[in-house]
Parts: structure tokens; sequence; C-alpha cells
């Protein structure tokens, strides 16, 4: 039994020697073949064919084995000679817009009703071809604080501008917030009216004294930033929303506009509801900012706000110009003289019943028990 084991553990051991030397040869054979770069080779860009390899300049094939659209040669009109189209374009490079190469001011101080109401603005100064330094005061991100709080209109605008400068600051280097020893005491502010120079709030005192140094240290700001080209007289200015919109809902007037026919409706339209007017919402108008800041002797920038039900998106696209994009349906202009109607049509009874609504009141009279109504005439 001894004897049979033993020509069987030769075997087997003949066998496992033969493949792992097998296996070997076949990895040598792969990475020879990896290498050359042959037709097996992982990468397809360096295959090639075995008809061009063989090429011979003899061969009547010769002209078949080259592939690819012939070049074009360009001729020579008149002498002159073939222009490279060709051009090195820059990455970085960019036309810029006229926009863009206006400059509103060397440093402008954001007040915080530019950042409400007129982000828009704002955005386009953090834009790249931009030369303005913005400051942000303090007082600003505190009013922002204190506005973005609740559900209202006001409270989401000031959160969206709370998220632009989070995105800005830091990133961007002439994005910037004031320092804390950047302001000027109040009492060395000379004002032009000095009768009334103690009524103003606290928060309009910070953000005139910040615009107030910043207009006095401007170099200082400059300076920090070595891609400017030094400035003898730089100009600073306060952007503050332009005191002759009112965006107050509690203020807005109800009456309808002069002119204007109101609906002929069979019941009265209930009074329109105002919303709750936010304590802080002074704080976003700009009236008494832009009013101090002429005292104090600033340069006030007015900013447009942005359209009602428009976003700071909206703003930055260019507009449709009109009379294009769409076709004038045919029941805008099928009234009278080509005056424009609605597009839903009221059936007859309503009409009816609205022209008597709108007549005059007649008398009405009550019957005694027994007697009988005559009818109209």
């Amino acid at each position: 039994m001894s004897e049979k084991k033993v020509p069987n553990a030769r075997k087997l051991a003949m066998s496992r020697a033969l493949g792992a030397a097998f296996l070997n040869h076949q990895v040598e054979q792969l990475e020879k073949t990896v290498s050359n770069g042959g037709p097996a080779s992982g990468n397809w860009r360096d295959r090639h064919q075995a008809h061009e390899r063989t090429y011979s300049p003899g061969s009547p094939c010769a002209t078949a084995t080259k592939r690819g659209p012939n070049p074009v040669t360009q001729r020579k009109k008149g002498g002159e000679t073939p222009v490279d189209r060709t051009t090195n374009i820059s990455p970085t490079a960019r036309k810029r817009s006229g926009e863009e190469e206006r400059k509103d001011a060397d440093v402008v101080v954001v007040d915080a009703s530019v950042l409400v109401n007129a982000l828009y603005q704002v955005k386009k100064w953090c834009r790249d071809g931009r030369e303005e330094i913005i400051i942000v005061p303090l007082e600003a991100l505190n009013t922002l604080d204190l506005l973005k709080k609740g559900t209202t209109a006001l409270a989401q605008r000031a959160r969206a501008a709370s998220r632009t400068l989070e995105a800005q600051v830091g990133t961007n280097p002439r994005i910037r917030v004031q320092r804390d020893d950047a302001f000027v005491l109040w009492d060395k502010i000379e004002f032009q009216d000095t009768t009334s120079s103690g009524a103003s709030p606290e928060w309009v005192r910070r953000t005139i004294c910040c615009a107030r140094w910043e207009l006095d240290n401007a170099d200082e700001e400059l300076k920090s930033d070595p891609s400017r080209k030094s400035t003898p007289h730089p100009k600073v200015v306060l952007a503050v929303l332009a005191s002759s919109h009112n965006l107050s809902p509690q203020t807005a007037p109800l009456k309808l506009a002069d002119g204007s026919e109101s609906p002929l409706t069979p019941v009265p339209l209930p009074a329109p509801a105002l919303p709750a007017s936010h304590k802080h919402e002074p704080r976003s108008a700009g009236v008494l900012v832009s009013q101090w800041a002429a005292k104090a002797g600033l340069t006030v920038l007015p900013i447009e706000p942005t359209l009602p039900g428009r976003g700071a998106e909206d703003d930055d696209r260019p507009k449709r110009p009109h009379g294009r994009g769409r076709r004038p349906s045919a029941t805008d202009y099928n009234g009278p003289s080509g005056q424009k109607v609605g597009l839903v049509e009221r059936p007859p009874a309503v009409m009816a019943m609205m022209e008597m609504v709108a007549q005059p009141s007649k008398v009405v009279r009550v019957l005694a028990r027994g007697e009988k109504l005559d009818p109209d005439p």
C-alpha cells in the first residue's frame, strides 16, 4: 500500500509544478503584449492596423491605407497669404459689457434698505469684473437678523439677503463687513443742520458713523487690495433705497385710480385685509438714513427697489422684447372699437342681474293684508 501512495504523491506534485509554470508563462505573455502595445492592448487609441505596418511606397494599395479627410489647400487670390483661422482663446478672457466697465464708486457702503429691497444691485456689484469695494455695516446685519423672522414677504427678502452675504463674505475679497473699530463718533460729525441733530434713532447713527469713517479713510480700504490702481480722490457713496418709492403695505392707498371703472359685481367685495406691520420695518425703508446722510455730508446713491412679484434672479435676466414670443389670441380685442375684453364670457342671466343691481334703487311699498300688487307699467 505504501508503494502505491508514493507514485501518486509524485504525480500530484508534478502536475502542480506544471500548472504553476503554465500560469507563469501566460502572465509573461500578457505582460509582453501590453508593454509592446499590440492589437490586444487595453488602450484602443494605441492599436494599429496590420496593413499600416506593412506599408510600402511601391504597392498598389499605398493610397488606400491612409484614412481620414484630405487636407484642403487654400488658394491664394492676387498674392494674398492664407489667413490662419486658429485663435488662442484664454479661459479667463471674457468680453466685459458696458455695465461692468462702468464703476458706480470706489467704495460703496450698503444700507439695510438696499439689502432687503434691492438685492439685485448687490449681486451685480458682486460679479466678476466689477471694481467697487462693498462695505456692509454691522447695523445692517443686525437689521437683517431682526427682519428675517416670520413668514412675511419682508422676512423672506431679509433671509435671501443673509444667504447672499454668507456666500460672498470671505469668498469675494471686495465684499467686506465693517470692522469693530471702523466708525466715527457721532459728536465729531459736522452736520449741516444742527437744530435736529439729536432726533435720530441709534441704528441710524451707527450706519452714518460707519459711512463717515469710510469717507475719511477710503485710502486705507483701497490699499488693502494690491490689484487696484491708486486713485487720488476715491469716491465713497452710501447706497440707500430710493425714497420716492413706498413699499410699506399699510400705507398704500386703497382707492381706485382716477378714470378706472370698478367691476360690476352683484355682491359687494370684502375690504382688503392689510398684513400686520413689523415694528422694525422702518429700518428697511431707508428714508431716515438718506436724510441724515445728506446732513452729514455723505454722497447718497439712490437704488431702485425690486419690482413687486419679481426676485433678484429675475432682474438679472434680460427682458423679452414686446411683440415676440406670444401671438395675440382672438379673444383679446373683440370688444367695440378694439377694446380689450375678458376671456370668460358671462351668461345673459348674470348680465341681466348685474344690470338690475347697477340701476338706482326703487321705493319699496309694503302691502296690507289682502291688497293686490299692481304690475309695473
